[in-house]
């Protein structure tokens, strides 16, 4: 029937779009919005679990090597974090990037913008591919000021307020 398989399809895509909770042949429920987090700390240790999802060295991007102070194509250093909730759904990603070993900090800055979510972390947020997010630009500095990483936290606009 026509109908049933307008359903079923209805089902999976509020599914997908996180509007409605639950799994096929059981008890589907409305889906309540998840916990308003604020963000006021950029460079505080996340309280629950972590997952490194990527480690793969990078080469330098236009971006990358202003920010690192470094030549354009420089071979980076890189950890691609994605900080979960108590119940395991993805809260942020954090992308960083250094020269060499990690070097020790004593100050950082931070730069607040939005961006458009890439395919791979509108994934990992479970968000649509293009959905607009929070960027932080978190810079680490040594005691001399020399920058000693970067990194991006993205943050879905849904779940976060920002208050730096």
């Amino acid at each position: 029937m026509a109908g049933e398989q307008t359903v079923r399809l209805a089902y999976v895509l509020l599914r997908d779009t996180h509007i409605l909770d639950g799994e096929e042949r059981k008890h589907v429920t409305v889906a309540h919005p998840g916990a308003m987090r604020t963000l006021t700390d950029v460079d505080a240790e996340w309280p629950y679990a972590t997952e490194t999802t990527d480690t793969r060295p990078r080469r330098a991007s236009d971006d990358l090597a202003e920010r690192l102070g470094v030549a354009l194509g420089t071979m980076l250093q890189h950890a691609t974090v994605e900080c979960l909730e108590p119940g395991g759904k993805s809260a942020m990603l954090v992308l960083s990037w250094w020269k060499g070993q990690r070097r020790t900090y004593v100050s950082y800055a931070a730069e607040l913008g939005v961006a458009r979510l890439s395919e791979e972390h509108a994934h990992a947020l479970g968000l649509l591919v293009d959905a607009m997010a929070y960027r932080v630009v978190r810079t680490r500095l040594d005691a001399h000021g020399a920058t000693v990483e970067t990194a991006d936290l993205i943050l879905p606009m849904d779940r976060w307020t920002i208050r730096l």
